[in-house]
This record gives C-alpha cells, structure tokens and sequence, in this order.
C-alpha cells in the first residue's frame, strides 16, 4: 500500500511517495514516486485545476475535406451557377463575380460539398446529418455549426441548383481530378443499373420514379437508373447520368454515346486513343453502328444466342491461352463480319461462369420439378378444370420463361380433357450437352486488331471495376445512393450528383493512401480506419482569474496511421 513519505535532504525536507516491499526478507520503504518541496505540491495542485476534454472523430472527414478542396468543388459548383445567373437577392459586387445566394452562412456549393463529404464518410439522411457531423469536426474544418444544417437547409440549397448545372460541374471537377491525380484515361467502362426507392406511388412529381425490372428484386418499388462512366485504373467516376427507372439498358447506351463522347473531347482533346468498354447488356445492332461512327475504339460482349454459329465453330477449335501464370482459359480468336463492318471476335470459355450458370439452372430445375408435381397432383385429382391447350400453354410458358429450362425439362401430357395426365423428368443428359456446348461461352467483338488475345480478354474484364463502382452506391455504410427521401426529378438528380462526388472523393482518397504507401485495399476499410483517428480538444482551468488554456491533439493513434496524416492533407 502507498503511502506519503518526508526525508530531508542537506537540510531541506522532500517528499515522496513509498511503498512497502520486502527486501532480502525484510520490510523496507521503496520509492515509487519522488513529490519535491511542499511548495513545489502546492504549484501543481493549482496549475492542474479543472481539466475538460472533447472528442471528435477527425481523420475521415479531414482526408475527404482536403481532396474537396484540392478540386474546388465548392467553388467549381458556385461558378457554374453565376454562369447561369444565378444570384443572391441582394447581389454584391466581389470582383467581375456576383456572389450566389447563402444560407446559413453556407454557398449552394459548400453546402453540397457538405453533404458529398458525409456521403462518403457516413451514408445518411439530410435530416441525419447535423447528428452525425457533430461527432466529427467537420464543422470545425469547414467553419460551420453543423447544428444548423437540417434538412430543410439542404433542400432549400438543392433546390437552387438547376438540372442544366450539373453537367458543367461534374466536367471541371473531374477535369481537376484527371490534372491533379494524373488519371489514365486510355481505357473507359460503360455500365447502368437502377436503384429502388420508397417514392409513393400516388406522387405525381417525379417521373423518374417508375417501377420496372429492379436489379435487386425489389419490383414492387419505383427506382431510378443511373448509368455511369469510370476510368480502367482505380475505377475514378468521369461522367454520369440519371434516368428512368423503366428505361432499358440498350436504350440508356444510344442516347448517352453522344454525350459520353463529348465528355470524352473535352478531357483528352480527342478519342483516337480511347477504348470503350461496355457489355452485351448495352449492345444492338443500331447502338453498334452508333459506337462505329463515333470513331470511338471499344471492347464489348455478344449474346450467345446472336452467336450461334460462331460459337459452334469455336467449340472444336479452342486452344488454351495464357491470360497470366496463374490462369489458363480455353480461346479461339477469328475476324467476322458482323452488322456491316468486320471485327476481331474472341471466343473464351469461362469455369466461373459455366459454375454459376450450372448453379441456376439446378435451381430453375427444382422450382419447375415442384410446380408440375403440384400440376400432376391437381390432374390426378381431377381438381383441373382448364383446357387442355390452357394448360400446355402454361407449361411451355414455365418452361421457357427459365434460361435453358425448357432444353433440360421433358414433359409429356396424355389423356383428353377433363382426364389429363402429366408426366414429366429431368434430363442430366441434356445439361451435359448443354455445359459442353453453350454454358460459360463469353464472345466478345472489338475493333483493336493489333492486340493480342489476351489483352481483348483483360480489357474487358476490367468491367469488374465498374461493377464494383454500383456496388458502392449500394453499400449502406458509405457513399450508398440510399437513404434518399426526395420525390421530384430536380432533387433526384442533385442527391445523385452529390453522392457520385462523394465517391469520387473517397476513391481519390484511396488512391493518395495507396501511393503514400498503405496497405488498405478498399476505401470502405480505409474510411473505417481513418475514423477512429480522433482529435481531442484540451481545456485546463488554471484558476479563477486566469484564461484556460486550450490545446489541441490527436488522441493515440496506431503508427501506420500516423505516417499517412501528412499525405492525406489531415491537420493534426
């Protein structure tokens, strides 16, 4: 047990603090800490006083914040809307400029850049966001009282931006992104998806919101499409757009080449250099004679179905090719003339892909298995009281309705009405036949004849980037498209232009983390990272008539953190 101790010293009296321990057997004092004079006590009791500590997640927000402002989103989204006029009620003279209307003390842009930043830190609502942003110091960074900025303060700044901005801010922003980060623009992805929203059906303001073939099976709800353009490296958002949600994919692509193509001009000067990739999703013989004469270069897919032939011809002449020296994959490459103009196909089969469709089948298979024996059973019964025709036309309806269902499902129904009989089997045979000569077939089709096999191949495997771009905007914890609770066209189209700068933000990030030498290889795992680096704020009261004295630090952090503060712009 610890207890206080005085010893002199050449006449001076000390003080310390002691504990009783047995040394060599025996009970003696030992040192644990040395207290100096009683006056020197009596300095430190008084210096030390009240003591209060605040802290606020710092490293995220401050990372995101230092890309924003690198870019100038604030400011490249206040200049877009002085371009159109757009000014206060009580215009100010600040140079040739006008300055656009504030709201609580915040522009249109930094209002919006506000709200891309908690986008991609911490996916939540309008209404959410002043609570989570004071567990930040985002306010701090951007000079704001974030207890302000409810929803009604967002929309009303969302509702200043015109649709016919967006465009021009999404260009100079990834103009700035492309200067500064020195993105490779030699290979672009092309892709769509859609988004389901809680949008009432009753609302008449949105004609955006439509119900149609949702992605994630949420059919019963009205969605939106949004179709985006990204770089092969790193997977860095150049261009999007926000469409119906009932609008096919292939009708989506002939409407936006125009436009991607013109983005495209406007950031490299040119397309001779450029690759477009996109997948069979967006192809058609109109779209391909549309991409033809664009003078854009491209790597695209083909359905097996339009391919029959071709494929039938490349079945027996595959060769193995050496994609790298962990992968070998059946190939055969050839040069057709197809919808007018000759291009270089390549013909591959994929294990992964014959595996998942193998997979769907089974399951097709066990669903139909059990929907005729429910069938038999009512036959049998006599419980059936359609026609004959009725109900071969539903089965051949079931059947069909599945990929390659009706090729593997045989069924024969005996009998005249009302005595049916149905009998039906399973047949592994053709599933073989199948697996030998369709399933897992890829045929792809471009215009770069001088690359090897192997780079058609790579070049468009790249979709994945893409593909893991909307998997993004679908993750709940950041960047996601939802929570969105806004219900006309106008605010649909600005929620998505911030979330897709918050993603451009946070993939940005990742790419200074990873060239400052970190190890993460997601920017969800890196914001998650970043956010636990917290800054405390320190106040000492030194006494009642003297000033606190205020400092500020961040709290321990781990050592490979702490090596990335200076690189990612975050002020310790």
């Amino acid at each position: 047990m610890a207890s206080l101790q005085r010893t002199r010293v050449k006449g001076h009296s000390y003080w310390r603090i002691v504990e009783s321990r047995r040394v060599n057997g025996k009970p003696r004092p030992v040192p644990v800490a040395y207290l100096g004079r009683a006056e020197d006590i009596l300095r430190r009791l008084q210096e030390a006083g009240e003591v209060r500590v605040r802290s606020l997640s710092h490293g995220a927000v401050a990372a995101l914040w230092a890309v924003a402002s690198e870019l100038e989103v604030a400011e490249t989204i206040d200049r877009e809307l002085r371009s159109l006029g757009r000014r206060a009620r009580r215009p100010r003279d600040v140079g040739s400029y006008l300055q656009p209307r504030r709201r609580d003390g915040l522009s249109v842009g930094e209002s919006l850049t506000l709200a891309a930043v908690g986008r991609a830190a911490h996916s939540t609502s309008k209404r959410g966001f002043s609570s989570w942003a004071r567990t930040t110091t985002l306010g701090e960074l951007a000079g704001v009282d974030v207890q302000r900025l409810d929803s009604q303060h967002f929309w009303d700044q969302m509702d200043q931006l015109p649709v016919e901005c967006i465009a021009g801010i999404e260009r100079d922003i990834v103009s700035k992104a492309v200067e500064k980060y020195d993105l490779s623009l030699d290979t672009l992805l092309y892709d769509g998806t859609n988004f389901f929203t809680f949008i009432a059906s009753t609302n008449q303001r949105s004609e955006l919101a439509v119900r149609g073939h949702n992605k994630q099976k949420r059919n019963d709800l009205r969605q939106i499409s949004i179709a985006m353009l990204c770089t092969r490296q790193h997977g860095i958002p150049i261009w999007h757009r926000t469409y119906e949600g009932n609008v096919s994919d292939a009708s989506c692509f002939e409407t936006a080449l125009p436009s991607i193509r013109e983005r495209l001009i406007e950031l490299k000067g040119g397309v001779d250099e450029l690759t477009l990739v996109y997948d069979k999703g967006n192809v058609s013989e109109a779209n391909q004679r549309l991409v033809d004469a664009s003078q854009l270069h491209y790597v695209t897919g083909l359905t097996v179905a339009s391919q029959k032939k071709l494929v039938e011809e490349a079945n027996s002449k595959m060769a193995p090719l050496v994609l790298n020296e962990d992968e070998t994959v059946p190939a055969y490459r050839t040069k057709k003339r197809i919808w007018g103009k000759q291009r270089t196909v390549v013909v591959l089969i994929s294990e992964r892909l014959r595996e998942g469709q193998m997979r769907g089948i089974v399951q097709h298979v066990a669903s139909a298995q059990k929907w005729l024996g429910n069938l038999a059973d009512t036959l049998r019964r006599g419980k059936q009281r359609r026609s004959r025709e009725v109900i071969e036309r539903d089965i051949q309806k079931r059947l069909s309705g599945r990929q390659h269902l009706h090729r593997v499902m045989e069924y024969e129904l005996t009998g005249t009405d009302p005595k049916l009989t149905l009998q039906y089997r399973f047949a592994p045979e053709a599933l073989q036949k199948l697996a030998d000569e369709t399933l897992g077939r890829l045929v792809l089709a471009t215009d770069r004849h001088l690359w090897s096999t192997s780079e058609v191949i790579r070049c468009y495997r790249n979709q994945t980037e893409i593909e893991a771009l909307f998997a993004h905007l679908k993750d709940p914890e950041h960047v996601s498209v939802r929570p969105q609770f806004h219900w006309t066209d106008q605010k649909l189209h600005v929620h998505v232009l911030t979330c897709e700068i918050g993603h451009l933000l946070a993939r940005l990030l990742l790419v200074k983390a990873q060239r400052a030498g970190a190890s993460s290889k997601s920017q969800e795992n890196l914001l998650d990272e970043l956010a636990t680096v917290r800054r405390a704020t320190v106040l000492r009261q030194l006494g009642p008539r003297r000033k606190p004295r205020v400092s500020v630090q961040l709290e321990e952090t781990a050592p490979e953190l702490l090596a990335l503060m200076q690189p990612l712009g975050i002020d310790c």
